[in-house]
């Protein structure tokens, strides 16, 4: 006889928000950690952007409080980027171009990188993305999204895809005007997050959900990590966790700043440990 709880499909999601993303979500899932959830249940661990490096050290098992309090010092290979006035406004023509239409956004985006493919150079975004992976091996239950420049289409890749993991995680954190353009396989590649911040939909077909948004709202006409989460819950049990005033305050206004990163993740271990009882009953 077969035990239902033996059967039940969990999926952990983590979107996308920065340097300071990265921070908040260890800080939060490090919280919940140390009140007894055990993330290793997770069959399938999808990270779009800041959330595909904190998906490598979930899915290979990697100690979460080591990599709680490296957040709390400084790392001189992080690197002090914003994005400027006009790269913002250059992503909300594409959102406006794009409309409901998540390709045209994308492909919309794509050119955007294609304009200024090397914001920064490679070598130091290389060395950025080395610093902050812990493994260099695909972990089983790892998903990594990004979006095709040309097409603009989304695709999520795995420990199948072909892909060395530095790759698929430098191309789901290339933000278009900040980070450099990825290419392999034959084809340019942007931030997995540039459409959906936390591509949540991705875990449709699981039956318990966590999907944790540093950037909740939706871009433009494109639905945000709450009308996921609605859309999830028709047919699986689903927590969104988005960072409540404490986090927001300690994030602050640009995700990609190093300096912020103590402050989102103490703020994100605070967080996660009082939702706790919430989480453990979902998971």
């Amino acid at each position: 006889m077969t035990n239902p709880a033996q059967s039940v499909s969990r999926a952990l999601v983590l979107g996308g928000g920065g340097v300071t993303g990265i921070a908040w979500e260890v800080g939060v899932l490090a919280g919940l950690s140390s009140r007894g959830i055990d993330w290793s249940k997770a069959a399938s661990v999808i990270g779009t952007s800041a959330g595909s490096f904190v998906g490598t050290a979930v899915a290979s098992g990697y100690d979460l409080e080591r990599l709680f309090a490296a957040q709390l010092v400084p790392d001189d290979n992080e690197v002090d980027v914003k994005a400027s006035e006009s790269t913002m406004a250059a992503w909300w023509d594409a959102l406006a171009q794009g409309g409901d239409d998540p390709r045209k956004v994308g492909a919309a985006m794509g050119r955007i990188s294609k304009a200024d493919p090397e914001p920064v150079p490679r070598a130091t975004r290389r060395r950025v993305v080395e610093s902050r992976l812990v493994a260099t091996d695909w972990p089983a239950s790892l998903k990594v999204t990004a979006i095709d420049a040309d097409t603009g289409e989304l695709r999520v890749f795995d420990q199948h895809s072909g892909v060395p993991l530095i790759d698929a995680v430098s191309a789901s954190g290339a933000v278009p005007g900040v980070w450099p353009l990825e290419r392999f396989q034959g084809r340019s590649w942007v931030d997995g997050g540039m459409v959906s911040t936390a591509n949540a939909r991705q875990a449709a077909g699981h039956d318990r959900i966590v999907v944790l948004a540093p950037m909740p709202a939706g871009y433009g006409r494109i639905p945000g990590a709450a009308e996921d989460a609605e859309f999830l819950a028709e047919r699986a049990e689903v927590c969104l966790v988005a960072p409540d005033e404490a986090s927001v305050e300690a994030i602050g206004p640009n995700p990609y700043d190093p300096q912020r990163r103590e402050a989102a993740a103490r703020a994100g271990r605070t967080q996660g440990e009082a939702l706790a009882g919430k989480i453990s009953t979902l998971w």
